[in-house]
């Protein structure tokens, strides 16, 4: 009996754990958030500068070592540099990506300071 119930607890215990795994891979509330066209943001640098947006595309380009890429939606491509939030992605140049980020402006260029990348699934911050 006794062991019964020390296998028991013992189930308990991982099956808690393992819920705890998959809820920490749901994504994130912001990454959920409308995405914005990058032409939007490219013709309204002002209005968007400051912002946090999200938008979708492909990447086109990426930094080898991941810690930057260029994102196009099929309106236009902006730069996403995501070193600033101490995170970088593997290699997946050509794929699907969803940002969530700080639309700001770097030597007159609107780019993304990338908080969240979510690409096939899974989640990088």
């Amino acid at each position: 009996m006794r062991l019964c119930v020390v296998t028991g607890s013992l189930l308990l215990i991982l099956l808690a754990s393992l819920i705890l795994q998959v809820q920490a891979k749901d994504e994130p509330v912001e990454i959920k958030q409308e995405e914005v066209k990058i032409s939007d943001i490219l013709e309204n640098e002002t209005v968007y500068h400051g912002k946090m947006v999200v938008i979708e595309g492909k990447i086109e380009l990426e930094c080898g070592s991941g810690c930057w890429f260029v994102l196009n939606d099929g309106t236009g491509s902006i730069y996403v540099d995501i070193l600033p939030n101490n995170f970088v992605i593997p290699q997946k140049s050509g794929e699907d990506a969803r940002v969530y980020g700080e639309v700001t402006l770097k030597s007159g260029d609107s780019q993304i300071i990338g908080k969240t990348v979510l690409i096939g699934g899974e989640i990088y911050q």
